[in-house]
C-alpha cells in the first residue's frame, strides 16, 4: 500500500491529453524540464518525452513533509524519481543496535538496485524532509521503457552497476590504522553518498564494539573531532556535519 500523498490538482498529468495535443505549451511545463533532467531521462528530447507520456502510467505524487515514501523491508515494487525536494534516508543495521541517517536531493532514483532480483525489499526507511515531488514508475512501465527507449535502458543499467562497483570497492578496502580513519571508513561502506551530513544513532560501547577498538578511544576521538568541529555527538547520537570533512 503507497502512503498517503498530496491529491493533486488537474495540473500536468491531470490535462496531459490536452497537452499532448498543444506541445508548445506542454513543452513549457516545469514538470517536463525537472524530469528531463532527472539521470533516468539523459539524452532524451522533448518530442522523445512527449512520445514517452503519451504511453507511459506516470503517477505524479506529492509529499507532505515528514510523510514516509518507503519502510525498510517492504517490497520494492516500483521506482521513485525525486524531481524536487530533499528526503532523509534512514537505515538500521539487521541486529537494531545502531541505525544510520543521510539526505537525498533532487534529483535521484529510489528502489533501483531493489527492484528485480531474488532480494528486492527495500534497504531504507525514506522521509521528505520537505515537500517533495516525485514521479512513480512500476515495474511493468520500467520494462517498457526499457523495451522500447533504449536510452532509458543504458540509463538504468548505468546506475545500477555504478552503485555495484562502488559496493565491491568498499569490500576491498584496506582496514585503517587509527580510530578516527575507521571512523569513517564505518560510515563510508554503510552510507549512499560518502558526503554531506550523517547522523549516527548509537551506543558508544557498541561503536567502540564496530570498529575494534576501547570505549575510552572512541571517547576521546569524538571529542577530538567535535574540538574540531567536524561533528557534535550526545548520547547515543553522532552527527557529522560533513562526511568529506573526515577523510582517511
Amino acid at each position: 500500500t503507497l502512503p498517503a500523498a498530496k491529491s493533486q490538482k488537474p495540473g500536468f498529468f491531470g490535462a496531459v491529453a490536452s497537452l499532448i495535443d498543444k506541445p508548445h505549451r506542454f513543452m513549457e511545463h516545469s514538470f517536463s524540464d525537472r524530469l528531463l533532467l532527472h539521470p533516468l531521462f539523459q539524452g532524451f528530447s522533448r518530442l522523445d518525452f512527449l512520445d514517452i507520456v503519451g504511453a507511459t502510467p506516470f503517477d505524479f505524487r506529492s509529499f507532505s513533509p515528514k510523510a514516509t515514501l518507503v519502510h525498510q523491508g517492504e517490497p520494492c515494487v516500483r521506482l521513485y524519481l525525486l524531481l524536487r525536494g530533499t528526503v532523509e534516508i534512514v537505515r538500521e543495521s539487521p541486529n537494531r543496535l545502531y541505525s544510520i541517517t543521510e539526505e537525498l536531493t533532487a534529483p535521484c532514483t529510489i528502489g533501483a538496485a531493489r527492484l528485480y532480483g531474488l532480494h528486492n525489499l527495500h534497504t531504507h526507511t525514506v522521509k521528505a524532509m520537505e515537500e517533495v515531488q516525485c514521479v512513480l514508475l512500476d515495474k511493468p512501465a520500467i520494462n517498457q521503457l526499457q523495451s522500447q527507449h533504449p536510452a532509458f535502458r543504458m540509463n538504468f543499467l548505468n546506475a545500477i552497476s555504478t552503485d555495484l562497483q562502488h559496493f565491491e570497492t568498499k569490500l576491498w578496502n584496506t582496514r585503517q590504522e587509527d580510530t578516527e580513519s575507521r571512523f569513517a571508513e564505518f560510515l563510508r561502506n554503510r552510507c549512499i553518498r560518502p558526503v554531506g551530513r550523517k547522523k549516527l544513532h548509537i551506543k558508544m560501547e557498541d561503536l567502540a564494539t564496530e570498529l575494534g577498538v576501547t570505549r575510552l578511544k572512541v571517547s576521546k576521538m569524538l571529542a577530538n573531532m567535535e574540538e574540531k568541529q567536524w561533528l557534535t555527538y550526545t548520547r547515543g547520537n553522532i552527527t557529522v556535519k560533513a562526511l568529506e570533512l573526515l577523510g582517511y
